[in-house]
């Protein structure tokens, strides 16, 4: 097999202006499963205690079950002769994956190639029966959700927040159509700085009781069916993208009032049931009981990259056309021509639709991705899904030659070394 020399990529480059968390090493083996000493509501998200949490989540904070339903499992081609390691080129040099698995905190790491799965480890707390946080992969869950009940005429993406949920009325978000809220092209003042105790993304946290200690000081914990309708408007903002995680929440709550059903039992009935997931999910809940679409989920990595391969199929799955096909196309083919307000190198073309990461590389590649290193990637020109889930130290990183582009270099030298 060719061990491609991996440079510096434009790719990479694009992918700064994401924002993400990285993590330390805890030193636990996969079956440790001793909760370590220290972990609490101030502790729990960072490192090294995060490995460990991310993989307990349902004994960390309260969690509402997605069922995987009666059906059997449907089989990952492939898995039984899967390699648990891959020599790729590294910095000019062939490396063991597993090393840099362990260099990125990389947790658990699954690759499928046309269909088969090629690579799968795991390190740290995960093992294939247990379920990771999934952070941010979890809006383009929640996307998908969406687009399922769309196809069933239970929400119009032309509508607005307000026609379906009055209590959004008057919010940042009560004028915005449904198509902006996919797009995060919303027109709300929500802050999306992880690094600011007063930022509205760190006292969501605090208002639904996932964070505690001295940075939510002040904050009274209340829930997001109480916080949400509280964040204000700027006007100025409608109609261009910035990212912001409680954009999902609301397509959540809306989703909720458009089929009067909770929003883990949509994901369970139009997701995980249909794509023969291997292992129930789960997502956590707030003090008032709001499922959190924007970033609560966790899952197996098989049933993750099950997702991926739902994408790649353009929404099929087996013969099931689980998302109409159409809707990922649009995904797809979408050329970045609005503006783009990150850093992009030349000759590409990035962009967010419908909760999906558009890379804007030329060769159609989508990635959903999540805090702390939590990635899907689906390349349809290469045929190859690589999910990788992770307990990086922080949101962005958190240690040397962790974060964002580093992780992007990993996904192309994999798909490298696979061609």
């Amino acid at each position: 097999m060719p061990k491609p020399t991996v440079t510096s990529s434009p790719i990479a480059k694009v992918l700064l202006g994401f924002g993400v968390i990285a993590m330390t090493s805890s030193g636990m083996a996969a079956t440790e499963d001793q909760r370590p000493t220290g972990l609490n509501g101030a502790t729990w998200q960072f490192g090294p205690l995060n490995r460990w949490a991310y993989t307990h989540m349902s004994e960390v904070l309260p969690s509402k079950t997605i069922r995987r339903g009666a059906a059997a499992p449907r089989p990952i081609p492939g898995l039984s002769d899967a390699a648990d390691d891959l020599e790729i080129s590294w910095e000019g040099s062939p490396t063991p994956l597993s090393q840099l698995m362990e260099e990125q905190y990389v947790d658990g790491l699954l690759v499928i190639k046309d269909g088969k799965a090629v690579v799968e480890r795991y390190a740290g707390t995960l093992t294939a029966e247990r379920t990771h946080l999934l952070w941010s992969v979890s809006k383009t869950i929640t996307g998908l959700t969406a687009a399922s009940v769309a196809a069933d005429g239970l929400i119009d993406l032309d509508h607005t927040v307000g026609d379906y949920v009055p209590e959004l009325a008057n919010s940042g978000w009560g004028t915005d159509s449904l198509r902006d809220i996919l797009d995060m092209r919303d027109g709300s003042e929500w802050n999306e700085d992880y690094a600011a105790a007063d930022s509205t993304v760190r006292r969501q946290d605090c208002s639904d009781g996932l964070l505690t200690g001295p940075d939510c000081a002040g904050v009274d914990v209340t829930g997001n069916y109480v916080f949400l309708p509280a964040v204000g408007r700027m006007p100025g903002r409608q109609g261009s993208f910035v990212y912001k995680s409680g954009t999902t929440d609301v397509m959540a709550w809306v989703l909720e009032a458009a089929t009067g059903q909770r929003f883990a039992d949509l994901v369970s009935e139009r997701i995980w049931q249909r794509i023969g997931a291997d292992q129930d999910a789960g997502i956590t809940v707030d003090t008032g009981g709001f499922t959190l679409a924007s970033g609560g989920m966790h899952a197996t990595l098989r049933d993750v990259a099950r997702v991926g391969q739902l994408m790649l199929n353009f929404g099929k799955s087996g013969d099931t056309q689980v998302i109409p096909k159409a809707w990922l196309q649009d995904i797809f083919s979408d050329d970045g021509s609005r503006s783009w307000p990150h850093p992009a190198a030349a000759g590409t073309r990035p962009y967010y639709r419908s909760f999906v990461w558009g890379l804007g590389d030329g060769r159609g590649s989508v990635q959903a991705r999540g805090v702390h290193g939590q990635v899907i990637h689906v390349g349809p020109e290469s045929g190859v899904v690589i999910v990788m889930l992770s307990s990086w130290p922080d949101a962005e990183g958190g240690a040397a030659n962790v974060g964002f582009p580093q992780q992007q270099q990993l996904i192309e030298s994999i798909e490298a070394a696979l061609r």
